[in-house]
């Protein structure tokens, strides 16, 4: 969706968008669908989307209003570094678990 769509008229906005789309838990509509496989195809789908739902409420963080309500850079980093360590363990751990045993000699 463009944020020329018709839809962003009158109060709409994207960032309202991007909050709607946290609170009706459709974060899988505002996000690039080049970022998600379908479902049944990728094991690792609930992850990309807690991923994903992370990083969008950091970003409602970001631009919040009034200003002093903003998230410093500092904590954007920290909190960008803390998602993806998470992230990583979380596939990592499906990795392992998928992967299949290898017997002792």
């Amino acid at each position: 969706m463009k944020p020329t769509n018709e839809m962003f008229v009158e109060e709409m906005n994207l960032k309202q968008w991007v909050a709607n789309s946290l609170l009706s838990e459709a974060i899988a509509e505002a996000v690039d669908a080049n970022l998600l496989v379908a479902k049944e195809e990728d094991h690792d789908y609930v992850t990309k989307i807690d991923c994903l739902s992370s990083i969008m409420r950091l970003a409602l963080s970001c631009c919040a209003e009034p200003l002093d309500e903003r998230i410093n850079m500092q904590e954007v980093v920290a909190t960008l570094k803390k998602t993806k360590i998470k992230f990583l363990k979380d596939v990592g751990r499906r990795v392992l678990l998928n992967r299949p045993r290898v017997q002792a000699l």
